[in-house]
């Protein structure tokens, strides 16, 4: 656990750093770079970390020996297995397919923040907070998907479906639950209103009631390995949605607050619904955690773009508060600058400390209740040999 402690606690200290003097592009390109530099190593050189470390080594080794003879392997998608058989022409280690798919997962969200973040602090720390970081150590071929994914934002944002569809049709070469994004491409050219949020309250309810006929019906067409298993009979404790329902929730709050609202606020806001959708639905099929993910990535930005947008129409709700006629007198409109300034100063720092304590206690609740962490990130191990101070003892039952 010392070492997720760790990476936590430099963050914090380059944001600090990054902090000092005017805030410029390279900075936050350069801050992003370090924080994630930190992630690849951790994720890079880890050994049997994460529940299913040890079925992508085995499956690495396995398509070496056949070589390009034979292309498939389980139900292993084609891009993965040729990734495999191309590291594979130089090493037979299965340490080399984890440092080449670390860096891969962690591309895509390191491009997102870097580029579309308004907070690169907020976005990295909830990246490395809400189990996203832990998702990249198991979920591997998921991850390699979802890292394609945040390159296709710009092309969701602007509306280009078809780049927007290249994009995911790659990636669902890695992992082929990736083609969920192209119902979201349409749901999220709708707009937000409350019908909207009806809508996704209607789904939830109707999804409820037919769940179990649905999920029968589908696995019985496809992956049958599922049918009956504990991903459908069981859902995740209701602890885990906690935090994601808390952002959606506040997303959803802060949307009726703005009067204005951008498209990139729009579609961050669907996006976050969606996540809040899914969180709901595993704590009855768990199966169905995999979904949220693919929009849980994106708050990341949308929580820093709903601060920022909650941020200007605080500023003009108080201006018009204080000076509701529009007066222009220059000593009052300089003493009121001040004012709004500082509460709205205030109100952005209460909001941005609530949500890191939150995340912050959200990644704790999964590192300590689970016994091998969540994603089975514990005990951390590497594979050079460096013996790494184990605190876990000091959170968890022995």
């Amino acid at each position: 656990m010392l070492v997720y402690l760790l990476n936590i606690l430099l963050i914090i200290v380059w944001a600090l750093l990054f902090r000092i003097g005017k805030k410029t592009r390279l900075k936050q390109v350069l801050f992003v770079s370090i924080c994630f530099l930190q992630c690849f190593l951790i994720s890079a050189f880890r050994y049997r970390i994460g529940y299913d470390y040890a079925q992508y080594a085995i499956g690495f080794f396995k398509m070496v020996v056949h070589g390009f003879s034979d292309m498939t392997y389980e139900d292993w998608e084609i891009g993965y297995i040729l990734l495999n058989k191309i590291v594979g022409l130089f090493t037979a280690q299965p340490g080399a397919i984890m440092v080449v798919t670390s860096a891969i997962s962690l591309a895509g969200p390191a491009y997102l923040i870097a580029k579309y973040s308004k907070n690169a602090f907020v976005s990295v720390f909830l990246y490395v907070n809400f189990f996203l970081f832990y998702l990249d150590m198991n979920f591997i071929r998921q991850a390699i998907a979802m890292s394609i994914i945040c390159f296709a934002y710009g092309f969701l944002r602007d509306k280009k479906f078809w780049r927007f569809l290249l994009f995911v049709l790659i990636a669902s070469l890695f992992h082929f639950t990736a083609l969920y994004m192209v119902p979201v491409y349409f749901v999220c050219l709708l707009k937000i209103n409350s019908r909207t949020i009806l809508l996704y309250l209607f789904g939830l309810f109707y999804y409820f009631m037919l769940s179990d006929g649905l999920l029968n019906f589908v696995l019985s067409k496809f992956h049958a390995e599922y049918f009956g298993s504990s991903f459908i009979r069981q859902g995740l404790h209701p602890a885990y949605a906690a935090f994601p329902l808390f952002l959606t929730l506040g997303s959803v709050i802060v949307s009726y607050f703005i009067r204005e609202k951008t498209r990139n606020l729009e579609i961050l806001l669907h996006l976050t619904l969606m996540m809040g959708f899914w969180q709901v639905v595993m704590t009855k099929h768990s199966l169905f955690e995999r979904f949220s993910y693919y929009t849980m990535i994106f708050t990341v930005l949308a929580v820093p773009e709903f601060i920022l947008a909650f941020k200007a129409q605080f500023k003009v709700n108080l201006k018009g508060k204080y000076l509701p006629d529009g007066e222009e007198n220059e000593r009052k409109l300089r003493i009121v600058s001040k004012t709004v300034n500082r509460k709205t100063g205030i109100a952005v720092i209460c909001i941005t400390t609530a949500v890191t304590i939150f995340a912050f206690v959200h990644n704790m609740y999964g590192l300590i209740v689970p016994p091998k962490g969540a994603h089975g990130v514990l005990p951390y191990q590497t594979r050079l040999r460096i013996d790494i101070p184990n605190i876990d003892c000091f959170f968890k039952k022995q």
